[in-house]
Protein backbone atom coordinates (compact mmCIF):
# COMPACT_ATOMS: atom_id res chain seq x y z
CA UNK A 1 0.00 0.00 0.00
CA UNK A 2 1.17 3.35 -0.98
CA UNK A 3 2.90 5.78 1.90
CA UNK A 4 0.83 8.99 1.33
CA UNK A 5 -3.01 8.68 -0.10
CA UNK A 6 -3.14 8.91 -3.89
CA UNK A 7 -5.55 8.32 -6.51
CA UNK A 8 -5.59 5.94 -9.22
CA UNK A 9 -5.39 9.25 -11.34
CA UNK A 10 -2.15 10.20 -9.61
CA UNK A 11 -0.47 6.65 -10.21
CA UNK A 12 -1.24 6.75 -13.81
CA UNK A 13 0.30 10.60 -13.58
CA UNK A 14 3.79 8.85 -12.17
CA UNK A 15 3.49 6.11 -14.63
CA UNK A 16 4.15 8.38 -17.14
CA UNK A 17 6.59 10.78 -15.62
CA UNK A 18 8.37 7.59 -14.76
CA UNK A 19 8.97 6.68 -18.83
CA UNK A 20 8.11 3.05 -18.02
CA UNK A 21 5.63 3.09 -20.42
CA UNK A 22 4.91 5.88 -22.76
CA UNK A 23 1.33 8.43 -22.42
CA UNK A 24 -0.22 5.98 -25.12
CA UNK A 25 -0.06 3.25 -23.28
CA UNK A 26 -1.04 4.45 -19.73
CA UNK A 27 -3.79 5.67 -21.39
CA UNK A 28 -4.93 2.50 -22.33
CA UNK A 29 -4.23 0.29 -19.00
CA UNK A 30 -5.88 3.35 -17.37
CA UNK A 31 -9.26 2.45 -20.27
CA UNK A 32 -8.58 -1.52 -19.58
CA UNK A 33 -8.47 -0.99 -15.56
CA UNK A 34 -11.86 1.18 -15.41
CA UNK A 35 -13.43 -1.80 -18.11
CA UNK A 36 -12.07 -4.81 -15.16
CA UNK A 37 -12.09 -3.28 -11.92
CA UNK A 38 -16.08 -2.24 -11.47
CA UNK A 39 -16.13 -1.22 -8.15
CA UNK A 40 -12.56 -1.24 -7.35
CA UNK A 41 -11.87 1.31 -9.89
CA UNK A 42 -10.66 3.81 -7.35
CA UNK A 43 -8.88 1.49 -5.32
CA UNK A 44 -5.04 2.17 -5.44
CA UNK A 45 -3.50 -1.16 -3.75
CA UNK A 46 -5.77 -3.03 -6.71
CA UNK A 47 -4.71 -1.28 -9.36
CA UNK A 48 -1.36 -1.36 -7.93
CA UNK A 49 -1.80 -5.39 -7.31
CA UNK A 50 -3.34 -5.18 -11.17
CA UNK A 51 0.16 -3.80 -12.85
CA UNK A 52 1.68 -6.43 -10.96
CA UNK A 53 -0.47 -8.61 -12.62
CA UNK A 54 -0.68 -7.77 -15.99
CA UNK A 55 3.26 -7.35 -15.81
CA UNK A 56 2.98 -4.04 -16.49
CA UNK A 57 5.19 -3.30 -13.43
CA UNK A 58 7.26 -4.93 -11.57
CA UNK A 59 6.78 -5.34 -7.70
CA UNK A 60 10.00 -3.41 -6.45
CA UNK A 61 8.78 -0.37 -9.79
CA UNK A 62 5.18 -0.58 -7.77
CA UNK A 63 6.69 -0.21 -4.26
CA UNK A 64 8.55 2.92 -6.09
CA UNK A 65 5.85 4.35 -7.60
CA UNK A 66 3.73 4.11 -4.51
CA UNK A 67 5.71 6.56 -2.80
CA UNK A 68 6.25 8.40 -5.27
CA UNK A 69 9.30 7.96 -6.88
CA UNK A 70 9.11 8.51 -10.40
CA UNK A 71 13.25 9.24 -10.81
CA UNK A 72 14.56 5.88 -10.42
CA UNK A 73 14.03 3.24 -12.72
CA UNK A 74 16.46 4.50 -15.47
CA UNK A 75 20.55 4.06 -15.33
CA UNK A 76 21.03 5.73 -18.96
CA UNK A 77 19.81 2.82 -21.36
CA UNK A 78 19.14 -0.06 -18.73
CA UNK A 79 15.36 0.08 -17.02
CA UNK A 80 15.49 -1.33 -13.47
CA UNK A 81 13.57 -4.33 -12.59
CA UNK A 82 14.36 -5.50 -9.28
CA UNK A 83 17.20 -5.39 -6.55
CA UNK A 84 18.48 -8.79 -6.49
CA UNK A 85 21.32 -8.26 -3.97
CA UNK A 86 21.08 -9.92 -0.26
CA UNK A 87 22.27 -9.07 2.55
CA UNK A 88 24.49 -6.13 3.21
CA UNK A 89 25.09 -6.20 -0.31
CA UNK A 90 23.59 -2.76 -1.34
CA UNK A 91 22.74 -2.07 -4.66
CA UNK A 92 22.52 -5.17 -7.47
CA UNK A 93 19.61 -4.93 -9.50
CA UNK A 94 18.05 -6.46 -12.88
CA UNK A 95 17.44 -4.59 -15.38
CA UNK A 96 16.38 -4.82 -19.24
CA UNK A 97 18.41 -3.14 -21.70
CA UNK A 98 16.55 -0.83 -24.36
CA UNK A 99 17.51 -3.82 -26.90
CA UNK A 100 15.76 -6.11 -24.48
CA UNK A 101 18.91 -8.07 -22.76
CA UNK A 102 18.23 -8.70 -19.33
CA UNK A 103 21.86 -7.62 -16.89
CA UNK A 104 22.83 -7.29 -13.99
CA UNK A 105 23.76 -4.05 -12.40
CA UNK A 106 26.32 -3.55 -9.38
CA UNK A 107 26.05 0.49 -8.36
CA UNK A 108 29.14 1.65 -6.32
CA UNK A 109 27.37 3.10 -2.83
CA UNK A 110 27.13 6.79 -2.83
CA UNK A 111 29.23 6.64 0.83
CA UNK A 112 31.79 4.94 -1.15
CA UNK A 113 32.02 7.05 -4.80
CA UNK A 114 32.21 10.02 -2.64
CA UNK A 115 35.85 8.39 -1.46
CA UNK A 116 38.23 8.91 -3.77
CA UNK A 117 40.25 5.70 -2.55
CA UNK A 118 37.08 3.33 -3.24
CA UNK A 119 36.24 5.40 -6.42
CA UNK A 120 39.71 4.69 -8.07
CA UNK A 121 39.77 0.95 -7.06
CA UNK A 122 36.37 0.62 -8.50
CA UNK A 123 37.13 1.92 -11.76
CA UNK A 124 40.25 -0.07 -11.65
CA UNK A 125 39.25 -3.56 -11.00
CA UNK A 126 36.10 -2.73 -13.39
CA UNK A 127 38.20 -2.17 -16.19
CA UNK A 128 40.18 -5.02 -15.24
CA UNK A 129 37.10 -7.22 -15.37
CA UNK A 130 36.08 -6.01 -18.56
CA UNK A 131 39.14 -7.97 -19.84
CA UNK A 132 37.34 -11.41 -18.37
CA UNK A 133 35.80 -13.01 -21.41
CA UNK A 134 34.92 -17.11 -20.47
CA UNK A 135 32.47 -19.44 -20.40
CA UNK A 136 32.85 -20.40 -16.80
CA UNK A 137 33.67 -16.53 -15.63
CA UNK A 138 30.52 -14.43 -15.12
CA UNK A 139 31.02 -11.35 -18.19
CA UNK A 140 31.11 -7.70 -17.37
CA UNK A 141 29.85 -5.75 -20.07
CA UNK A 142 30.04 -1.91 -19.15
CA UNK A 143 31.00 0.33 -16.82
CA UNK A 144 28.82 3.53 -16.60
CA UNK A 145 28.39 6.35 -14.36
CA UNK A 146 25.02 8.80 -14.38
CA UNK A 147 23.68 11.20 -11.64
CA UNK A 148 26.35 10.87 -9.98
CA UNK A 149 26.20 7.12 -9.89
CA UNK A 150 28.28 4.90 -10.81
CA UNK A 151 27.71 1.11 -12.02
CA UNK A 152 29.12 -2.04 -13.56
CA UNK A 153 27.28 -3.83 -15.76
CA UNK A 154 27.34 -7.44 -16.05
CA UNK A 155 25.66 -10.63 -17.21
CA UNK A 156 22.18 -11.86 -15.28
CA UNK A 157 22.15 -15.49 -14.21
CA UNK A 158 19.82 -17.36 -13.02
CA UNK A 159 20.90 -20.34 -10.96
CA UNK A 160 22.08 -21.24 -7.57
CA UNK A 161 25.28 -21.03 -5.59
CA UNK A 162 27.62 -24.09 -4.92
CA UNK A 163 26.84 -22.58 -1.63
CA UNK A 164 22.80 -23.21 -1.22
CA UNK A 165 23.59 -26.60 -3.34
CA UNK A 166 25.71 -27.49 -0.35
CA UNK A 167 23.19 -26.39 2.29
CA UNK A 168 20.39 -28.81 0.55
CA UNK A 169 22.32 -31.94 -0.24
CA UNK A 170 25.44 -31.45 2.34
CA UNK A 171 28.31 -33.61 0.17
CA UNK A 172 28.38 -34.53 -3.70
CA UNK A 173 29.08 -37.86 -5.99
CA UNK A 174 32.28 -37.67 -6.84
CA UNK A 175 31.42 -37.33 -10.42
CA UNK A 176 29.52 -34.40 -10.18
CA UNK A 177 32.07 -32.26 -7.66
CA UNK A 178 34.67 -33.07 -10.58
CA UNK A 179 32.55 -31.88 -13.23
CA UNK A 180 31.92 -28.30 -11.16
CA UNK A 181 35.58 -27.97 -9.95
CA UNK A 182 36.84 -28.86 -13.01
CA UNK A 183 34.94 -26.06 -14.89
CA UNK A 184 35.87 -23.69 -12.49
CA UNK A 185 39.40 -24.37 -12.70
CA UNK A 186 39.03 -23.67 -16.42
CA UNK A 187 37.74 -20.01 -15.66
CA UNK A 188 40.33 -19.61 -12.77
CA UNK A 189 42.96 -20.52 -15.41
CA UNK A 190 41.73 -17.56 -18.15
CA UNK A 191 41.62 -14.99 -14.74
CA UNK A 192 45.07 -15.99 -14.49
CA UNK A 193 45.95 -15.38 -17.74
CA UNK A 194 44.77 -12.07 -17.38
CA UNK A 195 47.22 -11.25 -14.46
CA UNK A 196 44.46 -11.36 -11.95
CA UNK A 197 44.20 -13.37 -8.38
CA UNK A 198 40.36 -14.09 -7.76
CA UNK A 199 41.63 -13.76 -3.83
CA UNK A 200 38.12 -15.09 -2.29
CA UNK A 201 36.98 -18.31 -3.97
CA UNK A 202 34.40 -19.97 -2.55
CA UNK A 203 31.56 -21.90 -2.65
CA UNK A 204 29.13 -18.90 -2.39
CA UNK A 205 31.20 -17.16 -5.24
CA UNK A 206 30.49 -20.46 -7.92
CA UNK A 207 27.24 -19.89 -9.11
CA UNK A 208 25.65 -23.17 -11.50
CA UNK A 209 23.45 -22.12 -14.35
CA UNK A 210 21.06 -23.93 -14.85
CA UNK A 211 20.09 -24.06 -11.09
CA UNK A 212 20.36 -28.02 -10.67
CA UNK A 213 17.33 -30.24 -10.37
CA UNK A 214 17.20 -33.22 -8.68
CA UNK A 215 19.64 -36.21 -9.61
CA UNK A 216 23.09 -35.16 -11.50
CA UNK A 217 24.22 -32.11 -12.03
CA UNK A 218 26.41 -32.37 -15.10
CA UNK A 219 24.36 -30.57 -17.53
CA UNK A 220 25.27 -27.52 -14.96
CA UNK A 221 27.81 -24.62 -16.06
CA UNK A 222 29.83 -23.47 -13.58
CA UNK A 223 30.33 -19.29 -13.24
CA UNK A 224 33.00 -17.53 -11.21
CA UNK A 225 31.38 -14.43 -9.35
CA UNK A 226 33.02 -11.57 -7.91
CA UNK A 227 36.71 -11.26 -9.61
CA UNK A 228 38.35 -8.60 -7.37
CA UNK A 229 34.71 -6.31 -7.35
CA UNK A 230 33.29 -8.44 -3.95
CA UNK A 231 32.27 -7.39 -0.97
CA UNK A 232 34.52 -4.84 0.55
CA UNK A 233 33.44 -2.32 -2.49
CA UNK A 234 30.07 -3.08 -2.98
CA UNK A 235 28.56 -3.68 0.73
CA UNK A 236 27.29 -0.43 2.01
CA UNK A 237 27.89 -1.20 5.74
CA UNK A 238 31.92 -2.25 5.02
CA UNK A 239 33.71 0.25 6.24
CA UNK A 240 35.94 3.49 4.04
CA UNK A 241 39.20 3.97 4.21
CA UNK A 242 40.62 6.94 4.50
CA UNK A 243 42.54 8.83 1.55
CA UNK A 244 45.91 7.87 1.82
CA UNK A 245 44.88 3.69 2.86
CA UNK A 246 46.24 1.58 -0.37
CA UNK A 247 43.63 0.29 -2.90
CA UNK A 248 44.68 -2.91 -2.18
CA UNK A 249 44.14 -2.97 1.48
CA UNK A 250 41.19 -2.12 3.27
CA UNK A 251 42.65 -3.37 6.59
CA UNK A 252 39.81 -6.22 6.71
CA UNK A 253 40.75 -10.02 6.19
CA UNK A 254 40.31 -10.38 2.20
CA UNK A 255 38.85 -14.11 1.71
CA UNK A 256 37.34 -16.75 3.58
CA UNK A 257 38.72 -17.96 6.26
CA UNK A 258 37.27 -21.45 5.41
CA UNK A 259 39.18 -21.76 2.01
CA UNK A 260 42.09 -19.46 2.39
CA UNK A 261 45.63 -20.32 1.79
CA UNK A 262 48.10 -20.35 4.45
CA UNK A 263 50.40 -17.57 2.79
CA UNK A 264 47.14 -15.10 2.28
CA UNK A 265 46.88 -15.18 5.85
CA UNK A 266 50.31 -14.20 6.33
CA UNK A 267 50.27 -11.21 3.61
CA UNK A 268 47.40 -11.37 1.22
CA UNK A 269 49.93 -8.76 -0.95
CA UNK A 270 52.35 -11.54 -1.95
CA UNK A 271 50.24 -13.85 -2.99
CA UNK A 272 49.50 -15.69 -6.88
CA UNK A 273 47.38 -17.78 -8.49
CA UNK A 274 48.56 -20.52 -6.81
CA UNK A 275 46.46 -19.57 -3.72
CA UNK A 276 43.48 -19.43 -5.57
CA UNK A 277 44.58 -23.67 -5.68
CA UNK A 278 44.67 -23.84 -2.44
CA UNK A 279 40.91 -22.10 -1.81
CA UNK A 280 39.83 -24.28 -5.17
CA UNK A 281 41.08 -27.53 -3.30
CA UNK A 282 39.70 -26.67 -0.12
CA UNK A 283 36.26 -26.26 -2.32
CA UNK A 284 36.75 -29.52 -3.60
CA UNK A 285 36.92 -31.01 -0.54
CA UNK A 286 33.47 -29.52 0.80
CA UNK A 287 32.05 -30.60 -2.02
CA UNK A 288 33.27 -34.18 -1.40
CA UNK A 289 32.86 -34.34 2.16
CA UNK A 290 30.31 -32.12 2.93
CA UNK A 291 32.35 -30.04 5.36
CA UNK A 292 35.31 -27.75 4.89
CA UNK A 293 38.29 -29.36 5.54
CA UNK A 294 38.95 -27.36 8.83
CA UNK A 295 35.68 -26.58 10.32
CA UNK A 296 36.44 -24.30 13.34
CA UNK A 297 34.61 -21.45 15.01
CA UNK A 298 37.56 -20.03 16.00
CA UNK A 299 39.10 -18.07 13.36
CA UNK A 300 42.97 -17.77 14.55
CA UNK A 301 42.66 -21.29 15.18
CA UNK A 302 41.39 -21.82 11.78
CA UNK A 303 43.81 -20.08 9.66
CA UNK A 304 47.18 -21.63 12.25
CA UNK A 305 45.35 -25.37 11.08
CA UNK A 306 45.29 -24.58 7.73
CA UNK A 307 48.90 -23.28 8.17
CA UNK A 308 50.14 -26.59 10.34
CA UNK A 309 47.56 -29.60 9.63
CA UNK A 310 46.60 -32.30 7.24
CA UNK A 311 42.61 -32.36 7.16
CA UNK A 312 41.27 -35.54 7.48
CA UNK A 313 41.45 -38.06 4.11
CA UNK A 314 38.49 -38.53 2.12
CA UNK A 315 37.52 -41.45 2.15
CA UNK A 316 36.80 -40.85 5.96
CA UNK A 317 33.96 -38.89 5.11
CA UNK A 318 32.81 -39.84 2.12
CA UNK A 319 33.05 -43.76 1.26
CA UNK A 320 32.39 -43.30 -2.64
CA UNK A 321 35.28 -41.16 -3.31
CA UNK A 322 37.80 -42.89 -6.25
CA UNK A 323 41.40 -43.73 -5.48
CA UNK A 324 43.98 -40.99 -7.14
CA UNK A 325 41.42 -37.97 -6.22
CA UNK A 326 42.69 -37.78 -2.89
CA UNK A 327 46.31 -37.29 -4.18
CA UNK A 328 45.01 -34.35 -6.30
CA UNK A 329 43.36 -32.52 -3.40
CA UNK A 330 46.68 -33.25 -1.34
CA UNK A 331 48.83 -31.34 -4.14
CA UNK A 332 45.86 -28.21 -4.84
CA UNK A 333 46.21 -27.78 -0.42
CA UNK A 334 50.26 -28.15 -0.12
CA UNK A 335 50.95 -25.90 2.76
CA UNK A 336 53.95 -24.69 0.65
CA UNK A 337 52.58 -23.01 -2.71
CA UNK A 338 55.92 -24.44 -4.48
CA UNK A 339 54.49 -28.20 -4.13
CA UNK A 340 50.83 -27.38 -5.76
CA UNK A 341 50.08 -27.27 -8.73
CA UNK A 342 52.04 -23.92 -10.84
CA UNK A 343 48.52 -23.21 -12.65
CA UNK A 344 44.53 -23.94 -12.87
CA UNK A 345 45.21 -25.66 -15.90
CA UNK A 346 47.60 -27.91 -14.55
CA UNK A 347 45.05 -29.04 -12.07
CA UNK A 348 42.11 -29.30 -14.50
CA UNK A 349 43.95 -31.61 -16.67
CA UNK A 350 44.68 -33.57 -13.77
CA UNK A 351 41.07 -34.05 -12.62
CA UNK A 352 40.37 -34.69 -16.46
CA UNK A 353 40.73 -38.28 -16.09
CA UNK A 354 37.67 -38.24 -13.14
CA UNK A 355 35.14 -36.88 -15.96
CA UNK A 356 32.67 -39.03 -17.01
CA UNK A 357 30.54 -39.25 -20.21
CA UNK A 358 27.84 -36.61 -20.26
CA UNK A 359 29.29 -33.80 -18.61
CA UNK A 360 28.26 -30.35 -20.39
CA UNK A 361 30.47 -27.79 -20.92
CA UNK A 362 30.30 -23.80 -20.89
CA UNK A 363 28.62 -22.94 -23.82
CA UNK A 364 29.92 -19.18 -24.65
CA UNK A 365 27.35 -16.28 -23.89
CA UNK A 366 27.27 -15.14 -27.63
CA UNK A 367 25.65 -18.01 -28.93
CA UNK A 368 22.42 -16.23 -28.50
CA UNK A 369 20.74 -13.85 -31.03
CA UNK A 370 19.81 -11.28 -28.86
CA UNK A 371 22.86 -11.41 -26.73
CA UNK A 372 24.92 -10.81 -30.39
CA UNK A 373 22.73 -7.95 -30.87
CA UNK A 374 23.50 -6.26 -27.09
CA UNK A 375 27.25 -7.01 -27.48
CA UNK A 376 27.42 -5.30 -30.96
CA UNK A 377 25.43 -2.56 -29.18
CA UNK A 378 28.39 -2.40 -26.89
CA UNK A 379 30.92 -2.54 -29.41
CA UNK A 380 29.49 0.21 -31.35
CA UNK A 381 28.27 2.76 -28.32
CA UNK A 382 30.89 2.60 -25.49
CA UNK A 383 34.05 4.25 -25.54
CA UNK A 384 37.21 2.24 -25.30
CA UNK A 385 38.51 1.43 -21.57
CA UNK A 386 41.97 2.74 -20.93
CA UNK A 387 44.10 1.19 -18.86
CA UNK A 388 46.86 2.50 -17.52
CA UNK A 389 50.71 1.36 -17.78
CA UNK A 390 50.16 -0.54 -14.48
CA UNK A 391 47.26 -2.14 -15.12
CA UNK A 392 48.08 -3.59 -18.65
CA UNK A 393 51.97 -4.57 -17.53
CA UNK A 394 51.97 -8.37 -16.43
CA UNK A 395 52.26 -9.16 -12.72
CA UNK A 396 55.96 -9.42 -11.25
CA UNK A 397 56.61 -12.51 -9.94
CA UNK A 398 57.15 -13.28 -6.35
CA UNK A 399 60.93 -13.72 -4.85
CA UNK A 400 59.22 -17.47 -4.85
CA UNK A 401 58.59 -17.56 -8.66
CA UNK A 402 60.73 -18.07 -11.40
CA UNK A 403 61.55 -15.29 -13.78
CA UNK A 404 61.40 -17.27 -17.02
CA UNK A 405 57.65 -17.28 -17.46
CA UNK A 406 56.87 -18.79 -20.74
CA UNK A 407 53.11 -17.03 -20.25
CA UNK A 408 52.54 -13.58 -21.38
CA UNK A 409 50.76 -12.75 -17.59
CA UNK A 410 51.73 -16.10 -15.84
CA UNK A 411 53.19 -16.56 -12.39
CA UNK A 412 55.15 -19.65 -12.15
CA UNK A 413 55.66 -21.90 -9.31
CA UNK A 414 58.66 -21.48 -6.82
CA UNK A 415 61.66 -22.86 -7.21
CA UNK A 416 62.31 -23.48 -3.71
CA UNK A 417 62.85 -26.95 -2.13
CA UNK A 418 59.82 -27.17 0.68
CA UNK A 419 59.17 -29.67 3.31
CA UNK A 420 57.93 -32.72 2.32
CA UNK A 421 54.43 -33.50 1.39
CA UNK A 422 52.79 -36.42 2.92
CA UNK A 423 49.76 -37.79 1.62
CA UNK A 424 47.51 -40.77 2.62
CA UNK A 425 49.11 -43.84 1.18
CA UNK A 426 47.50 -45.42 -1.88
CA UNK A 427 46.96 -49.26 -1.76
CA UNK A 428 47.89 -50.80 -5.08
CA UNK A 429 45.03 -51.63 -7.31
CA UNK A 430 44.20 -55.28 -8.91
CA UNK A 431 43.30 -53.54 -12.22
CA UNK A 432 43.73 -50.73 -14.74
CA UNK A 433 46.57 -49.05 -12.85
CA UNK A 434 46.70 -45.17 -13.07
CA UNK A 435 50.24 -43.37 -12.69
CA UNK A 436 50.55 -40.29 -10.87
CA UNK A 437 52.42 -37.20 -12.45
CA UNK A 438 53.86 -34.50 -10.14
CA UNK A 439 51.60 -31.45 -10.17
CA UNK A 440 54.36 -29.11 -11.58
CA UNK A 441 54.34 -30.27 -15.20
CA UNK A 442 52.13 -29.48 -18.83
CA UNK A 443 51.27 -32.39 -21.24
CA UNK A 444 52.40 -31.76 -24.52
CA UNK A 445 52.90 -34.47 -27.20
CA UNK A 446 55.55 -37.35 -26.53
CA UNK A 447 58.71 -36.53 -27.79
CA UNK A 448 60.48 -38.42 -30.79
CA UNK A 449 62.27 -40.12 -28.99
CA UNK A 450 62.06 -39.49 -24.90
CA UNK A 451 65.48 -39.85 -22.79
CA UNK A 452 65.51 -43.23 -20.71
CA UNK A 453 64.22 -42.71 -16.90
CA UNK A 454 67.34 -42.47 -14.69
CA UNK A 455 68.98 -45.43 -13.36
CA UNK A 456 68.84 -44.53 -10.13
CA UNK A 457 64.95 -44.57 -9.94
CA UNK A 458 63.03 -47.49 -11.47
CA UNK A 459 59.64 -47.39 -13.03
CA UNK A 460 57.21 -47.95 -10.08
CA UNK A 461 52.83 -48.36 -10.60
CA UNK A 462 51.01 -46.32 -8.02
CA UNK A 463 47.00 -46.83 -7.08
CA UNK A 464 46.72 -42.89 -7.47
CA UNK A 465 43.77 -42.74 -10.64
CA UNK A 466 44.28 -39.74 -11.73
CA UNK A 467 46.57 -38.18 -14.03
CA UNK A 468 48.83 -35.45 -13.53
CA UNK A 469 50.67 -33.26 -15.94
CA UNK A 470 53.87 -33.59 -16.93
CA UNK A 471 56.46 -31.40 -19.15
CA UNK A 472 59.05 -32.57 -21.89
CA UNK A 473 62.36 -31.88 -20.10
CA UNK A 474 64.66 -29.07 -21.57
CA UNK A 475 68.07 -28.47 -21.44
CA UNK A 476 69.72 -25.44 -19.79
CA UNK A 477 66.23 -24.11 -19.34
CA UNK A 478 63.76 -24.68 -16.99
CA UNK A 479 59.84 -23.80 -17.57
CA UNK A 480 58.33 -21.53 -15.62
CA UNK A 481 54.94 -22.73 -16.23
CA UNK A 482 56.16 -26.17 -15.52
CA UNK A 483 58.05 -26.69 -12.11
CA UNK A 484 60.52 -29.03 -10.94
CA UNK A 485 58.95 -32.23 -9.52
CA UNK A 486 58.85 -31.14 -5.89
CA UNK A 487 61.40 -32.62 -3.43
CA UNK A 488 59.54 -33.74 -0.88
CA UNK A 489 57.18 -35.25 -2.79
CA UNK A 490 56.50 -39.02 -2.52
CA UNK A 491 58.31 -41.28 -3.59
CA UNK A 492 55.81 -42.85 -5.60
CA UNK A 493 55.40 -39.70 -7.53
CA UNK A 494 58.28 -39.06 -8.14
CA UNK A 495 59.29 -42.48 -9.73
CA UNK A 496 55.85 -41.83 -11.99
CA UNK A 497 57.08 -39.10 -13.08
CA UNK A 498 60.12 -40.45 -14.56
CA UNK A 499 58.22 -42.74 -17.27
CA UNK A 500 56.70 -42.86 -20.44
CA UNK A 501 53.46 -44.82 -20.05
CA UNK A 502 50.42 -44.78 -22.12
CA UNK A 503 47.47 -44.50 -19.49
CA UNK A 504 43.75 -45.77 -20.46
CA UNK A 505 41.34 -44.93 -17.49
CA UNK A 506 37.51 -43.68 -18.23
CA UNK A 507 38.25 -44.17 -22.12
CA UNK A 508 40.60 -41.16 -21.43
CA UNK A 509 44.40 -41.86 -22.87
CA UNK A 510 47.04 -39.58 -21.37
CA UNK A 511 50.20 -40.18 -22.21
CA UNK A 512 53.13 -39.13 -19.60
CA UNK A 513 56.40 -37.71 -20.83
CA UNK A 514 59.40 -38.68 -18.58
CA UNK A 515 61.00 -35.36 -16.55
CA UNK A 516 64.64 -35.75 -14.84
CA UNK A 517 64.52 -35.57 -11.17
CA UNK A 518 65.65 -31.99 -9.80
CA UNK A 519 69.08 -31.76 -8.89
CA UNK A 520 69.35 -31.46 -4.56
CA UNK A 521 71.51 -29.79 -2.54
CA UNK A 522 74.22 -31.66 -1.17
CA UNK A 523 72.92 -33.70 2.12
CA UNK A 524 69.46 -31.62 1.35
CA UNK A 525 67.85 -34.85 2.74
CA UNK A 526 69.52 -33.65 6.33
CA UNK A 527 67.26 -30.93 6.64
CA UNK A 528 63.25 -33.48 6.84
CA UNK A 529 65.01 -35.27 9.98
CA UNK A 530 63.11 -35.30 12.68
CA UNK A 531 64.56 -35.22 16.10
CA UNK A 532 63.45 -39.16 16.95
CA UNK A 533 66.08 -39.52 13.21
CA UNK A 534 68.87 -38.08 14.95
CA UNK A 535 68.36 -39.61 18.01
CA UNK A 536 68.21 -43.24 15.99
CA UNK A 537 71.13 -42.18 14.22
CA UNK A 538 73.01 -41.13 17.44
CA UNK A 539 71.90 -44.03 19.10
CA UNK A 540 73.29 -46.60 16.13
CA UNK A 541 76.58 -44.59 16.19
CA UNK A 542 76.98 -44.74 19.26
CA UNK A 543 76.40 -48.64 19.72
CA UNK A 544 78.46 -49.67 16.92
CA UNK A 545 81.91 -46.91 18.56
CA UNK A 546 81.06 -49.32 21.44
CA UNK A 547 81.67 -52.46 19.90
CA UNK A 548 84.78 -51.28 18.07
CA UNK A 549 86.21 -50.17 21.53
CA UNK A 550 85.31 -53.87 23.05
CA UNK A 551 86.60 -55.13 20.33
CA UNK A 552 90.30 -53.43 20.55
CA UNK A 553 90.33 -54.40 24.45
CA UNK A 554 89.98 -58.13 23.68
CA UNK A 555 92.41 -58.28 20.55
CA UNK A 556 94.77 -56.19 22.61
CA UNK A 557 94.49 -58.49 26.27
CA UNK A 558 94.58 -61.25 23.73
CA UNK A 559 97.18 -60.43 21.80
CA UNK A 560 94.80 -60.69 18.87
Amino acid sequence: MPDVEYTVENLCGFLIRSRIVGPDEVKNIYQRWSAEAKDLVGSVGAFLRWLITTQTLTEYQAALLARGQVDDFFLNQYLILERIGRGRMAGVYKARHSLGQLVAIKVLPPSKSKNTQFLGRFQREARLALRLKHPNVVRTFQVGETRGLHYLVMEYLEGETLDEVLQQRKKLVPQDAVHLVHQALQGLQHIHEQGMVHRDLKPANLMLVPAPQAGSMLQASVKILDIGLGREIFDDAAPVGGDNAELTSEGVLLGTPDYLSPEQARDPRTIDIRSDIYSMGCVLYHALTGQPPFPDKNLLSQLVRHATETPRPLKELNAAVPEGLQQIVNWMMAKDPGQRYPTPERAAQALQVFLVAGSAAARPIDEQPQMRRFLTWLETNQPPQELSEAETAAPQPSPLARADAVQAVGLAAAPVRPAPVKPEPMPVPTSRPVVAAAPGGAAPPAPPAPPAPPAAIAPVSVAASAVGPTVEPKKKKKSAAAGPVATGAPATAVAAATQVTTVQAMDVDVELVPVPAPPQEPLAFLKSFSKRDWFLVGGGAGAALAVLVVLKILSWIFGL
